[in-house]
């Protein structure tokens, strides 16, 4: 199989000489997962049959499509460059004053943070960057496992699936394992405009016993994606019911390009009970769909895209700004216990980490340890170099640039033509 489409697909055989012009084509995803497909042909080119998939049979190529689109996520985020080329988040220009006396004993700090209801004692959580086959079963198991003996949330991947097929449910049920973790359901916002999105988000949760959900907000992704959704037109007011009458809190969450102050107020009124601001200046999934496109114009669009966005380090501090008593999540760019420090100083009330850990979890059971427990270090040493007790001192030890300020104005401020 070289190419695939909602409703058809090209295939190269060994021995192509002895088929009919209609016919059935078995494609195996694993060594034991296969699909079989009903065929029409529709034309050959330098050497590849275009065929025709039956109606009947879309379902299972949508399955397979999401499969294939997973593992190339997950190979390309393992082996390629794929953050902003600048990486640029805005905490360059945000330095945590240093204190020479600051009359702390390490034993003394305190790195706990209240979120949704839940004290976790560091502000750190595992956002879902995969899911869906059986690659992101083992990424999931070995995430939750580290998450659970840090006492930190996880956020799963995108559960749309599983959702569609319920064969694929046990990628995401990682609490049969560890069942005191505080796990995170994920869907798509197109999912959302659905008429059953209300029912879908309740299944999410139940799948695999969330204690929240978020909701992520990819249009950049999307429309760069060769097989992506198009259309978000009533997204806000789906959100709004889904959060009135979800067992669990809603979260939204961009995956980097930022959420605008403007949105997050809409979203706070429509019941949303936290953010996770998706900034710009980690992994660029706009990229990384580039990266799996054959097309050169899907290509180029998604290098003009690469570095779009509102950079992390402004986005929380434009979000706090607006919105000061919701619980703030800071993605993007997390790649230190100093940055993690400067966030909670600008006001976020815990921070994602997706990339060094999914390429941990890659590596071995015990790398996704040694990933946390470097951030949870370097939290603790931030905070006492700069006289901070507790987080909540770290606000007060926070200085910015000048261009900091400059360009959270030009990212925040709405001009009238």
């Amino acid at each position: 199989m070289t190419a695939l489409a909602a409703d058809g697909l090209r295939v190269r055989f060994v021995d192509s000489t002895a088929l009919q012009t209609q016919g059935q084509v078995n494609l195996a995803f694993t060594s034991d997962q296969s699909y079989k497909f009903n065929w029409h042909l529709l034309g050959t080119k330098d050497g590849e049959l275009h065929l025709s998939i039956g109606e009947r049979d879309h379902p299972a190529l949508a399955d397979l499509m999401t499969l294939v689109r997973k593992n190339q996520h997950i190979s390309i985020c393992a082996t390629t460059d794929v953050e902003a080329s600048d990486r640029f988040t805005g905490f360059e220009h945000v330095t945590l004053l240093p204190k020479a006396l600051p009359e702390l004993d390490w034993s003394e700090l305190d790195t706990s943070t209240q979120f949704l209801g839940r004290k976790l004692p560091l502000p750190l959580l595992i956002t879902g960057m995969t899911g869906g086959l059986a690659r992101g079963a083992e990424i999931n198991f070995r995430l939750a496992r580290a998450a659970a003996a840090f006492g930190i949330p996880m956020g799963v991947g995108s559960q749309r699936v599983a959702l569609d097929n319920p064969d694929h449910a046990a990628i995401f049920t990682v609490k049969k394992a560890v069942p005191d973790l505080f796990l995170i359901g994920n869907i798509g916002i197109a999912q959302l405009l659905q008429p059953d999105a209300v029912d879908l988000c309740c299944r999410a949760v139940d799948m695999i016993e969330a204690d929240a959900l978020a909701v992520h907000v990819n249009v950049l992704q999307e429309v760069v994606q060769v097989e992506g959704d198009r259309n978000f037109r009533g997204v806000l007011a789906s959100i709004a019911k889904v959060a009135a009458k979800l067992p669990v809190p809603l979260i939204v969450k961009e995956v980097g390009v930022g959420i605008d102050p403007s949105s997050a107020q809409k979203l706070a009124e429509a019941g949303v009970k936290a953010l996770d601001c998706g900034g710009k200046g980690g992994t660029s999934w706009s990229f990384i769909e580039g990266e799996r496109a054959t097309s050169e114009i899907t290509r180029s669009v998604a290098a003009t895209f690469r570095d779009f966005g509102i950079p992390t380090a402004l986005a929380v501090t434009a979000l706090h700004k607006s919105l000061p008593q919701m619980p703030l999540i800071a993605t993007g760019g997390i790649r230190d216990g100093l940055i993690v420090a400067k966030a909670v100083a600008l006001g976020a009330t815990a921070c994602g980490i997706g990339l060094p850990l999914l390429r941990a979890a890659l590596a071995s059971d015990e790398a996704p340890y040694e990933v946390l427990e470097i951030m949870a270090k370097g939290l603790r040493t931030a905070m006492i170099v700069s006289g901070a007790k507790t987080l909540n001192d770290l606000r007060s030890r926070v200085h910015c640039a000048p261009a900091f300020s400059d360009n959270l104005a030009r990212f925040t401020t709405t001009r009238t033509p």
